[in-house]
């Protein structure tokens, strides 16, 4: 994957489309994307940030950002992904950590249709182009799990209760042997944090 590619695109993008608040595509370094099997995708990065933080970013060069702003992080999923981290036993660091949409926003719904559409297309571009080596996709909220569903000929292969109410989570599988975790929105259903979701977690990702 080139990086200039990429980020030239963004630029494109972001004047095209009137983004006005930034974009954020990589939660992680560049270099994650050669050496993860692992990918966890969000929808897109939020306005709300540490003061010290770059708002037009590629890529977090500095480590996995969850990780290296969790004492001034803004963003409620911080907590859920290290959380994450720890029941997989793996390093923020091996997570190849990203967004669907880099634009950032207030909301999801503050952005036009043809905002979303735009950053959603090329996001779908870049995941596409950079799971070779990446065995497991957790993808955060219904509109990442359904565009990246679409990528691969990713088929339900079980569906079960979070033990939150009835808020489900959906694992998939392609005929590739990756396997797709659709979670719900974790700022939302902080599942990690809910010691009753826990075992249902350790199923899910067959832990």
């Amino acid at each position: 994957m080139d990086k200039d590619y990429i980020e030239n695109k963004i630029l494109d993008i972001e004047t095209k489309y009137n983004f006005n608040e930034g974009y954020k595509l990589l939660y992680c370094p560049w270099s994650t994307i050669n050496q993860s099997s692992i990918a966890f995708i969000s929808l897109n990065p939020g306005s709300k940030m540490p003061d010290e933080a770059d708002m037009r970013i590629l890529s977090d060069e500095r480590g996995n950002s969850y990780e290296v702003e969790r004492h001034t992080t803004k963003s409620p999923i911080t907590h859920q992904f290290l959380e994450l981290c720890k029941l997989l036993k793996k390093s923020p660091s091996d997570i190849l950590t990203g967004t669907i949409c880099p634009f950032r926003s207030k909301s999801w719904t503050s952005l036009s249709r043809e905002q979303r559409d735009a950053g959603i297309i090329l996001g779908k571009y870049f995941w596409q182009k950079t799971l070779d080596n990446i065995t497991l996709l957790i993808c955060i909220g219904n509109d990442v799990a359904s565009n990246m569903t679409s990528i691969s000929d990713f088929k339900k292969e079980k569906i079960f209760d979070s033990g939150w109410g009835d808020i489900k989570i959906i694992r998939y599988k392609d005929s590739k042997g990756k396997t797709l975790i659709h979670l719900p929105h974790l700022s939302t259903f902080k599942l990690f944090s809910r010691k009753e979701c826990i075992p249902v977690l350790k199923e899910v990702f067959e832990i």
